[in-house]
């Protein structure tokens, strides 16, 4: 955060207009500003009045001045009373604050302190589970969830959207801390913002899993000495009932739910890839090479029997990508679970990616063996007719992406299988940059205008001295690519295409939605989504046609979208 930024936030009291005083009733019972805890009030940045957070805004204001006669008596832990106010180091507060400390406190005299009893926030509402027995039409997914941003306006348009089920899918809160009172304070603060609430209000069915900020540090794993903690405030946050395994001696907040019945059920996988994780590079902890594991056995021997289970639809959730190739772009013994180099350069060739490059961020990718293996199982359970189609959902990565992967045939594993991935993240966070990642889903064009969209484009291909990512409008009234190109990337002179408009049928279904505003919403091409603000990701479901729609939506449209059969 820069200088500027700082001061602004330092001075958000006195830059908001006049507030008329309230009673201390009307005031949050904890808050936190500037980093301090306060139970009470303070005047820090308010030219000496008294002043809270508010339960409820009040003419678009979130906090007002305090009548302090109304503030009631706080006392310590031992029961003595605090001082009214407290005065430290220039600031006068009502109650306790956690100011140069790690819980709240107050003075009980000019010299003594001691600390307050946590006091936990009022009018918390609680998160919504799914019916086992309901039908799923419709999932949406997100994560990296910050209030700036549009972020309200994309929570309010998701909560429109009114699917079956949301999937919170990591950074659900921003933690990076071993305390578990700071932990538990940003879990309830996001209970407590605005538009949080209004989700709540809604009632919309959640499953979650979490990554590397919400977890405990970036990107930490197995290591982390606060992991059982940080699983029961996990648990607490998203209100799971009494009865559930993993309050009850289950390492790990992995589950799944099937969901729907019949010919209609979605089989929902969370995974857990941080509780076991191994260290993915040398300053995360002692590398285990090849003993290297995302999921930690009893995980993968739990997951082998779901997969197991039959269902029309699987959606597996991961706080990572798991799609992306390996990023080639340094040295590959960089990586924790290189060991020796034969299993983890085997693990890449078996998928035929020897030559491909993904994304330079967290993903799957940097364990090639754990990845590989969490795909041939997928895809046994596709050839063993556990399921028709399977989607991994993601987050993590601050830009939406929709993803495809062939899986070569395998002798153990049958015949190739296709997978797909969404990536929705996050609310109020965007990466407009340049992402390296060759499984997109593809860009399907016809030949010299002919209207059957069945060539790949082959991106990126250079055209009259310039790279593109995606397709162009370059010398043509519609949007091309090339559908040959050589070992230099460069057009290949004829092969060309008109990329698949919204509607147009291609080998895999059928294009969707391409917004009219795309080439303003991603720096690649159509599938990625890297420059909207906030992002979420969506399914749609038609049981009668037999078809998913995937879908990348933003505060304002629909950006992107593709339609699949099962």
């Amino acid at each position: 955060m820069n200088k500027i930024s700082c001061i602004l936030i330092a001075l958000l009291p006195t830059l908001t207009f006049a507030q008329s005083e309230v009673h201390y009733e009307q005031c949050k019972t904890s808050f936190n500003y500037l980093g301090a805890d306060y139970q009470g009030t303070t005047n820090k940045n308010n030219d000496g009045s008294q002043w809270c957070y508010l339960k409820n805004a009040q003419e678009g204001a979130y906090w007002a001045n305090v009548k302090v006669e109304t503030i009631p008596q706080f006392t310590t832990k031992s029961g003595k009373a605090c001082r009214a106010p407290s005065s430290y180091q220039g600031e006068q507060f009502y109650g306790c604050s956690s100011r140069n400390h790690t819980m709240p406190w107050c003075y009980t005299s000019e010299s003594e302190w001691e600390e307050c009893n946590l006091v936990e926030p009022s009018e918390i509402l609680s998160h919504t589970h799914p019916q086992m027995s309901k039908r799923i039409d419709r999932v949406a997914l997100g994560s990296c969830f910050k209030t700036k941003g549009d972020m309200p306006e994309a929570l309010a348009r998701l909560i429109t959207q009114k699917p079956d089920l949301f999937l919170w899918l990591g950074d659900n809160i921003y933690a990076d801390t071993t305390d578990m009172s700071s932990m538990r304070r940003k879990y309830n603060e996001k209970k407590q913002n605005a538009d949080y609430h209004a989700f709540l209000e809604a009632q919309i069915p959640v499953m979650a899993t979490w990554d590397d900020h919400d977890f405990g540090r970036n990107n930490d794993g197995k290591h982390y000495p606060e992991r059982e903690n940080a699983q029961k405030e996990y648990l607490r946050h998203f209100d799971v009932p009494q009865d559930d395994p993993r309050l009850n001696g289950q390492a790990g907040i992995y589950e799944a739910k099937m969901l729907g019945s019949a010919k209609e059920q979605t089989h929902v996988i969370t995974l857990d890839a941080r509780y076991f994780r191994s260290p993915t590079f040398n300053n995360y902890g002692k590398c285990e090479g090849e003993q290297s594991t995302m999921l930690g056995e009893q995980q993968w021997q739990w997951l082998e029997q779901e997969l197991a289970k039959p269902s029309e639809i699987k959606l597996i959730a991961s706080g990572i990508q798991v799609l992306p190739p390996l990023y080639q772009g340094r040295s590959m013994s960089s990586y924790c679970a290189y060991g020796n180099g034969q299993q983890f350069k085997t693990a890449i060739e078996s998928l035929g990616e020897t030559a491909m490059s993904g994304t330079s961020y967290e993903s799957w990718a940097e364990m090639p063996s754990e990845r590989e293996r969490l795909l041939r199982m997928v895809q046994k359970s596709i050839n063993d007719g556990k399921t028709k189609a399977v989607i991994f959902l993601s987050g993590d990565q601050h830009w939406g992406e929709l993803l495809q992967k062939d899986i070569p045939s395998s002798n153990e594993f049958g015949k190739q299988a296709t997978v797909y991935e969404i990536t929705a993240s996050g609310f109020g966070q965007n990466w407009p940059y340049h992402i390296e990642n060759p499984l997109r889903l593809p860009i399907y064009a016809d030949t010299k205008g002919d209207g059957n969209y069945t060539q790949q484009c082959k991106l990126p291909f250079s055209y009259a001295g310039t790279t593109y990512q995606g397709c162009t409008t370059k010398d043509n009234e519609q949007p091309w690519c090339y559908t040959q190109v050589d070992e230099n990337g460069k057009g290949i002179e004829g092969e060309w295409g008109n990329c698949a408009p919204s509607g147009a049928k291609i080998p895999t279904g059928y294009v969707g939605t391409v917004s009219a505003d795309i080439a303003n919403l991603t720096t690649s091409n159509r599938h990625l989504i890297n420059k909207s603000g906030s992002n979420y990701g969506m399914l749609d479901i038609d049981w009668q046609n037999r078809t998913i729609k995937m879908s990348i939506q933003t505060a304002d449209e629909e950006a992107i979208s593709t339609v699949i059969t099962f």
